[in-house]
């Protein structure tokens, strides 16, 4: 995809390009915190104890047992899910889906898959997200970027399984969620920069990078800053539109190749010039 792209005189970029400061908006969803709203299978819901960012949170109690499962299962997927309402959905002005989540079992380790966590759409497409990060007695974050979910519609179904296959026979877990929130940012953040080819020959003419960004739709389709170094010394600035979440930019150079040396690619940078940065090398090109 072609990019329009500016190129700015570097004493003037850093006034143009000052980088705001990015503030988080939070949209709480506290009604998922609420037993009565999920489907539970082979486990139980109830309202935990615990409270997730001062908001409610339900425990999911699993008592695994390998003969207690369906018939044609019975090692199974203790499981429960939640249909989201039609005020529940507007998600699309938001970066990020969070939650909290607390673990508590028998076990004194929790097995490599503790948990998965479910996203699907209206028309039935569906991502899971295995929950490595949840730990025994300790409070975990769960944040999926929305952009990054690759479904065809808006959300309007939310679940959480085990495989019983990865615990013991009688063995009992518990994992408290709540904290339910959206949330976006309200300036151009990146979550996350890399240079896709850490090494360019000076005669390249375009430098691809990777990057994760949140913001205003608006603010990122009209340009981001992105500098490239060597030292303290601006060798070129561009502006790049971009979209919400993960993408890779293929950041015009100019003509005239680049000394042979070390580089930094920075994007977003503040007035002081600091941002997001990722190391590239330049080497000789063997065609000149």
């Amino acid at each position: 995809m072609k990019h329009a792209c500016t190129l700015i005189a570097g004493a003037f970029c850093a006034v143009l390009f000052a980088r705001s400061e990015s503030t988080i908006e939070y949209r709480y969803l506290d009604e998922l915190a609420s037993p009565k709203r999920w489907a539970p299978a082979e486990c139980e819901v109830t309202v935990s104890p615990h409270r997730a960012w001062e908001h409610p949170v339900a425990c999911m109690h699993i008592p695994v047992d390998f003969h207690a499962g369906e018939k044609a299962y019975p090692i199974g997927w203790p499981r429960m899910y939640l249909n989201l309402t039609e005020e529940e959905r507007g998600w699309n002005e938001y970066d990020c889906f969070e939650f909290q989540l607390y673990t508590e079992s028998s076990r004194e380790k929790l097995p490599t898959r503790p948990v998965t966590f479910h996203l699907y759409d209206t028309q039935g497409q569906k991502k899971l997200i295995e929950l490595q990060q949840a730990t025994l007695k300790e409070w975990r974050t769960v944040s999926v970027n929305l952009s990054d979910l690759g479904l065809a519609g808006p959300v309007a179904r939310l679940g959480f399984n085990i495989n019983e296959s990865d615990y013991n026979d009688k063995d009992w877990v518990a994992f408290h969620v709540g904290g339910f929130r959206l949330s976006r940012r309200t300036a151009p953040h990146v979550t996350e920069l890399r240079a896709v080819t850490p090494v360019l020959f000076c005669d390249s003419r375009v430098l691809p990078i990777e990057l994760v960004i949140e913001g205003p739709a608006a603010q990122l389709a009209s340009g981001i800053p992105v500098q490239l170094r060597s030292g303290t010394r601006t060798v070129l600035t561009r502006s790049l539109p971009v979209a919400r979440g993960r993408q890779t930019l293929y950041v015009p150079l100019d003509a005239k190749p680049l000394p042979p040396g070390a580089y930094t690619v920075v994007v977003t940078p503040d007035a002081e010039g600091r941002g997001p940065e990722a190391a590239v090398t330049v080497t000789t090109s063997p065609w000149q």
